[in-house]
């Protein structure tokens, strides 16, 4: 088991400790969430972790302490058997005089809040959701490290969908192949997303038109999936010949995401949609040209855009019509939807090491979705693949 080291806690914990002392908002955090909790602690067990401006971080255990003790390096983790013995233990620690408290207000439920206003009536809390995301942002190597070893079970998914695929399986038929074999070599099973209701389960595998299905999903893609329960991705449809197919899997292990879509057909594809796919090469080509610290995310997304309209396609580029989509890309890290965005309007400037998924694709309405996305790294020179399968069309 993949245990996060104490150094690198401390250095994420002293870059957070940083913002906090720079924004001037919030003496404190408290954090819940487990893709936050298990990037600051080194654990998903059920806590309050709480971080001051300084000094060393507390992270009081609910359930189950053994484990958290056994998973996680900080140094003072203990059992919290009551929430409402919270005041004393924070008092016990040096943390009870707090009277500002930032909290991740993006993603903790309601009832979760008013609990905590209940046991601090006279604490005021206020929104670090944006810190924490901004210091999630760069990656270190070991967190580098990890990304690609996702990035290798995303390889293996390929070669499995190369050995099983044939005419007039179903999506779900070949998904459950590739899904297994995802496992076979590690991959958690989960993917962790932070937008509401963004339910993922290991990405879309879409062939013919239902890769030109919408869905509540803000992504070039959607699909039809097996019910309204969780209407996006694999569906029951057929797979037939001289359509696209594109598998477009997140790799998740030690609980770090990397994102890739690769496309296949079982036979030649129309000419139209070959060329279109040529077309998502050159784009990714001319982002990753421009990909460079100091370049803003809309800068990136303009510059795909302008290569999509010269190309001709500028009405199918990330979707047609009020499904199209205004980003090419996304960061990616202990959650599938991490910031910065390759968006119009982001004013996010790129730094090295960040990891984005860049991600041009061209859809064709009531035939289906052509393109690629690769997981990439910003380095201080020329941007890096961490994935690594070969992005031309397979024809097989």
């Amino acid at each position: 088991m993949e245990l996060t080291p104490r150094p690198e806690l401390e250095s994420r914990i002293a870059r957070l400790q940083a913002r906090l002392t720079a924004a001037g908002d919030a003496e404190a955090v408290f954090i819940f969430q487990a893709a936050d909790m298990f990037y600051f602690a080194g654990t998903v067990q059920d806590a309050w972790l709480v971080i001051g401006r300084d000094g060393p971080p507390l992270l009081l255990v609910r359930r189950s302490l053994e484990r958290a003790r056994a998973e996680s390096a900080l140094e003072y983790v203990v059992a919290l058997e009551n929430p409402r013995e919270m005041p004393a233990l924070l008092a016990r620690h040096g943390l009870g005089t707090l009277k500002r408290v930032g909290l991740e207000f993006d993603v903790l439920p309601l009832q979760h809040y008013a609990r905590i206003g209940r046991l601090f009536p006279t604490m005021q809390f206020v929104d670090v959701s944006g810190l924490i995301r901004e210091v999630r942002m760069v990656k270190s190597p070991y967190e580098v490290a990890r990304i690609r070893r996702a990035a290798s079970i995303q390889d293996r998914m390929v070669a499995k969908l190369r050995e099983v695929l044939r005419p007039g399986m179903t999506e779900l038929e070949l998904a459950a192949e590739i899904e297994a074999e995802a496992r076979r070599h590690g991959h958690q099973g989960i993917i962790r997303t932070r937008r509401l209701n963004m339910e993922c389960f290991y990405g879309h595998l879409l062939s013919g038109e239902n890769g030109a299905v919408p869905s509540m999903m803000e992504s070039p893609t959607g699909g039809t999936g097996l019910s309204p329960a969780f209407g996006n991705g694999v569906g029951t449809r057929r797979i037939q010949p001289h359509e696209p197919i594109l598998l477009d899997y997140a790799g998740a292990c030690d609980g770090y995401h990397s994102d890739q879509a690769r496309l296949f057909s079982l036979g030649a594809l129309p000419d139209d949609l070959a060329g279109a796919h040529v077309a998502c090469l050159r784009i990714l080509e001319e982002v990753l040209a421009g990909l460079r610290p100091g370049v803003k995310g809309s800068g990136v997304f303009a510059r795909a855009a302008a290569v999509a309209e010269r190309l001709g396609y500028a009405d199918r580029f990330m979707n047609t019509g009020p499904a199209q989509v205004s980003f090419v890309g996304h960061g990616v890290g202990v959650e599938l939807d991490e910031i910065p965005y390759l968006a119009r309007g982001s004013d996010v400037t790129l730094e090295a090491g960040m990891t984005l998924a860049v991600e041009p694709k061209i859809v064709f309405p009531g035939r289906g979705v052509v393109g690629v996305e690769d997981t990439i790294l910003v380095t201080t020179g020329d941007p890096e693949y961490l994935t690594v399968t070969p992005r031309d069309l397979a024809i097989l």
